[in-house]
């Protein structure tokens, strides 16, 4: 093999690595809820969605913060696959009516991402967590049950 085949193959080798990398990580979002990207999605004081958890979680003994983990959503609640989901939002309340909320825009339409958030502060040591998905006509979805966020 001369010189100029094996520097192409290296060439292709290496963009075919980098394009499989690229669309592996297009499925994993991960965040810091204290960083300013995620600082301007955060409201407060927002009505909780109905059919969000008021199921009562709590802060680890020690710690201030915490993380959220859940999958992006890949159908809407006919079954259709989704192609225009622009952001999932996590609702924290502390019971009193209302919630915190946190925008976390999506980067595939189709969804399907696994999403982590380090660093949420809820809103009391005991809360109540939810998250729903919104299309780009701005239509919310209910909270699903099945895909309950996880706080390790």
């Amino acid at each position: 093999m001369n010189s100029y085949s094996f520097r192409c193959l290296l060439l292709i080798t290496a963009f075919w690595f980098t394009a499989c990398q690229s669309v592996q990580n297009s499925r994993v979002l991960e965040k810091n809820a204290q960083a300013d990207e995620l600082r301007q999605e955060t409201s407060f004081g927002v009505p909780l969605p109905p059919g969000c958890s008021q199921i009562a979680l709590s802060i680890p003994a020690g710690k201030k913060d915490l993380t959220v983990s859940y999958q992006e959503p890949t159908t809407d609640e006919k079954g259709a696959p989704l192609n225009e989901l622009a952001f999932t939002t996590i609702y924290l309340s502390s019971g009193e009516g209302s919630a915190q909320a946190i925008r976390v825009w999506t980067n595939d339409p189709h969804g399907g991402a696994k999403v982590t958030i380090h660093h949420v502060v809820p809103p009391a040591d005991k809360f109540g967590l939810c998250v729903t998905a919104t299309n780009w006509a701005r239509i919310e979805s209910p909270p699903q049950a099945q895909q309950a966020p996880s706080v390790p």
